[in-house]
């Protein structure tokens, strides 16, 4: 069962900062969520890029966090199948198998942010904060080209 929680002292009552959160692993992904959810996020999880797309589907997210490796559809294809769906939604990956060919890989995907596990959940939660208001302000990820 995912994890919930209704933002707290939120000053817009238009759209919840609901955060999808991707890992096929059940105790990462629900500790992610948890520690989204004591941060006043509201969360849902997936533990397969298939699913997370197809929530993303019906579903307005603030951000996505996405493990890369995934069964089945990985993560690097999922961004670009994600970007396709809502280019401006904030993907924030992470792996525990980093290389800067993977790192730039997802970059040129147009991923917001990328977490190296182990992280701390203090650093998700700043990712994640930053994405939402970037979201809210219609920022372009670091890096991201200018549009024509």
């Amino acid at each position: 069962m995912p994890a919930t929680g209704a933002p707290t002292g939120s000053t817009s009552d238009a759209e919840s900062d609901l955060v999808l959160v991707c890992d096929d692993d059940p105790g990462i992904r629900e500790s992610l969520a948890e520690a989204l959810v004591d941060e006043a996020f509201a969360v849902e999880t997936a533990d397969r890029a298939v699913d997370a797309i197809q929530k993303i589907m019906r579903t307005r997210y603030r951000a996505v966090v996405l493990d890369l490796k995934l069964p089945g559809l990985g993560g690097l294809d999922a961004i670009s199948v994600i970007k396709r769906i809502d280019a401006t939604l904030p993907v924030i990956v992470m792996t525990g198998h980093a290389s800067y060919e993977t790192e730039q890989a997802a970059r040129a995907a147009g991923i917001f942010y990328y977490l190296v596990k182990p992280f701390s959940l203090r650093e998700l939660a700043e990712a994640v904060r930053a994405a939402v208001r970037s979201r809210d302000a219609g920022a372009r990820p670091k890096g991201a080209p200018k549009a024509h």
